[in-house]
Parts: C-alpha cells; structure tokens; sequence
C-alpha cells in the first residue's frame, strides 16, 4: 500500500492487491450478509432469501453497496441453499439465517432420486440468479462481482448431514465420494448459471470441512475442489475467493488447501486463521503456491464487530492492519459472515478505519 493521491478504481484496488503492488488504500472485500433484510425495514430475512425475483435481495445489496462503498460485491443468501435447492428440508426465520431440519439424502437410495439444480428455477437459487443479473446491470461496470457455492464437500454435507457423512467416511467412503461426487457437479452447474447471470468471480468454502482430519481432507475434500476451480476457469471466470471457518481441525487443514490449484486465478483465502500474526504467515505461506493470492479475515465478526464498541473497532482494525497489511495481499474481511445483529454504525466503523488507514 503507498500514500499516493491517485484514487484507483475498484478493478484497479483488487487487481493491485492480487499482485502486491501498491495501492492508494487497503482493499475492502465483502460485508457479509447484513443486506439479506436487515438493511430493508420491515422485511424479515426469510423475505429475502424465498423472494424468487431477486428485488429484496438485490434492494438490500444496493443498499449496501451505496452506503460502505467496498471494492467487491458477493451475491449470496445463506448456507444451505445448495442443498435446498436439492431437496434438503430447511427452517426459516425472521432475523437469522435459514437451518436444515431434514436431509434430503436419508438412505443409500436416495442418492439416485435427486438431480442436479438448476439455479434458474429449484429452491431458493432464483433469488441469487436474478438478483444477480440486477446487480451486474447496475454495478458491474464498477465493481467486481462475484457469486458462489459453499464447495463440494460442504454441498454433501448440507444434502447427507455432517454427522452421515462423517460415518460414511469412515464406514463406507466409496459412498462418500459418490455424494461428494454428485455435490461437485451440482456446485459447478450452480455456477455455470452464476457466470451465465453476468458474475465475474466465484466463491467456495463454509464450515463443514474442519471437521475432517487432514488425511480425510486431502482425500475428501482437495480433488473435487480441485474440479470445481477448475471448471471455473473454463468457464472464463477471473477470481477465486476461498472461505475456511472455524472447527475442531481448521488450525490442521487449512494448509492443505494450497493443493486446490492456486495458480489457476487470482485467489483471496479468507476466514479463520486464529490471530493477526497467524494472518501475516499465512499470506506468505499461501503467496508461495500462487502468484496472486491474497488473504484476509483475521478481525473476528461474532464478538468483535458485532458487539464492540466503535473506538475497539477501529483500533482492532488498526492493529490488525499494522500487522497485516505490509506488502499488499490482504483485503480487509471479517473472519465469516457479519451477524444480522451487528450495527450498521459498526459496520461503517469497520470499513471507514481500514480506508483512512495509512501505514506507519
């Protein structure tokens, strides 16, 4: 990051930071999920994510975009939308996000009853395919815009259940790998429909995954990432945004993902990586696999910006970027999604910290 006076454009921002060259100010990536209703009074969240049109969710996006002023747009809704749209039984609410209470895939059988989705038409997919093709309309001539899944492994986990699939794994992974076969293609046709809609970039990762040990992750969960990036780039999409929460062995696995094929396109690795020093190694670790990788997502979303005050916002924000920042290849992220409760003001202090941040 340098002093200079010139104001980049956002292309100009991420592009620079993939790199580490310089840039006129750190990188701001995605917000989380704040716009899926909380930013649109008196629309609930379950509003948002079974609106099939795609106006709420698009509304709250630009909302969202308008007021913080990022350098990247994701279109998303909620974590299991994949494995509704598959047919995975979800409850809905109000103020948070959607959870499964019934998977689809009960039974060896099962799996020969389900099909892959098409994001046009089955479950909750539309919202994101038309909220999409809105977003691009209005804001793809200036921001980078993205659009994903949460990955192979976690699509098989949201379709089977985590705690099945981990007993197939261990009792019958012949079967296991026939459903993480099925999620891959199903995440790879999701995005075809996402590229398709005008997306630029894509999006993998969620939770499930740092449940596995590191042999169970290189097996399990490498190849078909490998897959799904791959067919990404031939669909011509530019970046690859990789997300790792928090779990019993995210320490353990979260190196194992430099094997997904780095070097295929520009990558942000972002989620948990416990601490800021921790963040900083990271960065190097994974610049080593990839020539323009960054990483991002050490400031911890659930206590932190959700619940502190600004002034410990926006000195966390600085010591972490103290730490972090130097060099380029990092986009400042919170580690997972931004909770619903968490304040726009926090928000705002979040992100405005890390735009006057210059460094020492």
């Amino acid at each position: 990051m340098s002093n200079s006076s010139k104001e980049m454009s956002n292309f100009e921002r991420v592009s620079a930071t993939f790199k580490g060259e310089p840039t006129d100010r750190v990188c701001i990536g995605w917000l989380g999920r704040k716009e899926t209703g909380l930013g649109l009074p008196q629309v609930t969240v379950a509003d948002v994510v079974r609106d099939k049109s795609g106006v709420l969710l698009y509304k709250g996006i630009k909302s969202m975009t308008e007021r913080f002023q990022p350098d990247v747009i994701a279109v998303t809704t909620y974590t299991t939308v994949e494995a509704v749209a598959i047919g995975t039984k979800d409850k809905y609410f109000a103020d948070q996000l959607p959870a499964p209470v019934d998977y689809v895939l009960k039974s060896l059988e099962d799996l020969d009853r389900v099909h892959i989705p098409d994001p046009r038409v089955d479950g909750d997919l539309p919202c994101i395919y038309n909220a999409l093709k809105r977003v691009v309309r209005e804001f793809g001539n200036s921001w980078p815009i993205s659009a994903g899944t949460v990955g192979p492994f976690s699509v098989a986990a949201r379709i089977r259940g985590l705690w099945d699939i981990s007993f197939d794994i261990m009792r019958r992974p012949w079967f296991a790998h026939d459903v993480i076969d099925f999620a891959t293609e199903a995440c790879i046709n999701i995005i075809e429909g996402w590229q398709s809609a005008g997306a630029t970039g894509f999006a993998s990762g969620a939770g499930s995954e740092t449940c596995l040990s590191p042999e169970h992750f290189r097996q399990f969960c490498v190849p078909y990432e490998r897959r799904y990036l791959s067919a990404a780039k031939k669909m011509g999409f530019q970046s690859y945004t990789r997300h790792i929460c928090s779990g019993p062995s995210a320490d353990l696995v979260v190196d194992e993902m430099a094997k997904f094929g780095l070097d295929m396109m520009p990558t942000l690795v972002w989620g948990y990586f416990k601490d800021n020093a921790t963040m900083a190694a990271k960065k190097k670790f994974f610049a080593g696999y990839g020539p323009q990788v960054a990483v991002g997502g050490t400031f911890r979303a659930s206590d932190q910006l959700a619940y502190g005050s600004q002034s410990e916002i926006a000195e966390g924000v600085t010591r972490m970027l103290d730490t972090c920042a130097a060099g380029g290849k990092y986009i400042h992220v919170a580690d997972c999604c931004i909770p619903p409760a968490t304040p726009l003001e926090n928000i705002e202090t979040f992100v405005i910290s890390a735009k006057k941040y210059r460094p020492k």
